[in-house]
C-alpha cells in the first residue's frame, strides 16, 4: 500500500491469569484464518517467563533461554505470527518446532519485583493476573 496507509483494524486477545501466552495466541489466529499478523503491544503482567536471547556474537544465530522467577509487568510485547511455510528459513533451524502451523515470534521485555528489566524472545510464560494483547492481520 501507499506510505502512511493504514495497516488495517487492531483486534484484542485477553490471555486469563494462569494461561499460556504463545497458546492463547496461536489458537486466536488460528480461529481467525490469518496468515500474517503484527503483534502491536500488550497491557498487563507475566509469570514463569522463560526469555530467549543469542548466547554468541557470530552468525548463524545461537539461542538459549533462561527462566526468571515470580510474576512481573509487561512493559513491551511486539512480534509476528505467521503461516510456517512463510518464516525467513534462516529461522528455522532455530525455532524447531515443527508441530504449530504457525510461528509464533514474540519479543517481550518485563519489570521484575527487584525492579530488574528482563526481556528477549518469548520462550514461556503464562498471564499472572491477564494480558491484553493487540494484533492486526498483515494477510
Amino acid at each position: 500500500g501507499k506510505a502512511g496507509e493504514l495497516m488495517g483494524q487492531i483486534y484484542e486477545v485477553t490471555v486469563k491469569a494462569g494461561e499460556d501466552i504463545k497458546a492463547v495466541v496461536t489458537d486466536y489466529v488460528l480461529g481467525q484464518g490469518w496468515e500474517s499478523v503484527y503483534i502491536t503491544g500488550a497491557v498487563g503482567s507475566v509469570i514463569g517467563m522463560s526469555y530467549t536471547t543469542p548466547v554468541r556474537d557470530q552468525l548463524p544465530l545461537v539461542t538459549a533461554s533462561q527462566p526468571a522467577e515470580g510474576a512481573a509487568e509487561v512493559l513491551s510485547l511486539t512480534g509476528e505470527v505467521m503461516k510456517r511455510e512463510k518464516m525467513d528459513p534462516a529461522l528455522q533451524s532455530v525455532y524447531k518446532d515443527t508441530e504449530c502451523p504457525l510461528f509464533v515470534h514474540i519479543h517481550i521485555s518485563c519489570a521484575h519485583r527487584d525492579g530488574s528489566v528482563r526481556g528477549g524472545g518469548l520462550a514461556a510464560g503464562n498471564a499472572f493476573r491477564s494480558l491484553r494483547i493487540f494484533m492486526t492481520p498483515l494477510g
